[in-house]
């Protein structure tokens, strides 16, 4: 847990890529979180799209849609694309990452409600970046326990990359 191996008092004073650099050393895990709060929305999708790619070379085809339509809102942030990750992310399974991802994306902003209606129903706050750390740390456990630190620590290094501005490999 989080608050067990970090001093969250002392962490709140530093700046976020400092806290990350904390986190990431105590606790990879909280340091996902972190990232998937901290990050711009299109990056962290950007982020989470990358760690998609890098998990599995062979998902099945409702699986590769939904990482599809990751891409495309990443590419192209639009109410629609929301919409159409969301249904996407139906298909492939929301206890999939691809779905997860999929999720977060639908919960990243606009409303939650059927595009005909008229009053909006906002997402809650965080969501999106719960979401978004709950695919990153699906994709990391794709290879199973003995491998999950180590694609972890590497997924880590892509949201540094991202949050310093360098494109995902």
């Amino acid at each position: 847990m989080l608050g067990d191996s970090v001093d969250l008092a002392a962490i709140a004073a530093l700046p976020p890529a400092a806290a990350f650099q904390v986190l990431r050393g105590t606790d990879p895990m909280g340091a996902a979180r972190f990232m998937a709060q901290c990050l711009p929305r299109v990056d962290a999708a950007r982020w989470v799209a990358a760690c998609l790619a890098d998990a599995d070379a062979n998902p099945s085809p409702a699986r590769a849609v939904a990482a599809k339509a990751v891409r495309r809102w990443v590419a192209n942030p639009s109410d629609e694309a929301r919409r159409l990750a969301f249904e996407a992310g139906g298909i492939a399974g929301w206890d999939t990452m691809e779905g997860m991802a999929c999720l977060a994306i639908f919960l990243s902003g606009g409303s939650m409600a059927p595009a005909g209606q008229e009053v909006p129903v906002n997402p809650p706050p965080g969501a999106f970046g719960q979401a978004a750390a709950g695919s990153v740390l699906l994709a990391a456990s794709a290879a199973g326990v003995p491998a999950f630190a180590s694609r972890l620590a590497a997924m880590l290094e892509k949201a540094d990359a991202i949050a310093a501005g360098e494109q995902p490999a």
